[in-house]
């Protein structure tokens, strides 16, 4: 009987581990080999560096924009235009240029104040020459004894420059503190002048000419 018993257990087994297995499969289903992986939930997303991109218009393609050292839309600044005054003419010198501009300033005013168009012509462009010369001509009276006198230094900084084609212009902010005829001290305010002064880069002749004039701040 125990013999009996024992193989009566055995089936009674036997078929519930079939039915386990056969309830398992009924609810985990089949691997088909189509089966997508799980993400890890604790796995860290791959963090893709920061590019900036642009995308077409038309097309919608995404491209990455150029790294760019100087933006076109942006104005140069004085020491980039003086690298290009500096390409175009290697002999330029901004102390040597400065201490012509003051002295071409401290010639310039009293001829036009004195009427001398002689040590005018020199100096300045066609076009300043003929309007300076007008100015004068319209003067009610002319005293060539008239003069200026400079109280005090004639400051000079480099306010602008550009190179156009060959010719390089400078634009020079100049304060002073003039007395003129009839006065008999000077302004306690410095008069602030703008003077552009250009050149031929590729004239043999080192000399600049004034081709604007006008007052600034």
């Amino acid at each position: 009987m125990s013999d009996d018993g024992s193989m009566v257990e055995m089936l009674v087994f036997a078929a519930l581990a079939v039915f386990l297995v056969f309830k398992l499969r009924s609810v985990l289903g089949r691997r088909t080999g189509e089966e997508r992986e799980r993400p890890n939930p604790f796995d860290r997303p791959a963090v893709a560096p920061f590019r900036p991109a642009m995308a077409e218009p038309a097309s919608g393609i995404v491209r990455v924009a150029p790294i760019i050292d100087q933006d076109p839309d942006q104005p140069l600044s004085l020491d980039a235009r003086l690298k290009r005054v500096h390409a175009a003419d290697p002999s330029f010198d901004e102390k040597h240029f400065l201490a012509g501009a003051r002295a071409a300033f401290q010639m310039i005013v009293p001829a036009f104040v004195a009427g001398d168009l002689a040590t005018l012509r020199p100096l300045l462009s066609s076009h300043l020459y003929g309007e300076f010369g007008r100015a004068i001509s319209a003067r009610a009276t002319r005293n060539p004894g008239d003069t200026v006198r400079f109280e005090g230094p004639v400051e000079v900084e480099i306010a602008d420059a550009k190179v156009n084609g060959r010719e390089i212009q400078i634009q020079v902010r100049i304060a002073s503190r003039q007395i003129h005829p009839g006065e008999t001290a000077a302004p306690e305010e410095e008069t602030v002048d703008l003077w552009t002064f250009a050149r031929d880069a590729g004239s043999r002749d080192p000399n600049w000419q004034l081709i604007e004039s006008s007052q600034g701040q």
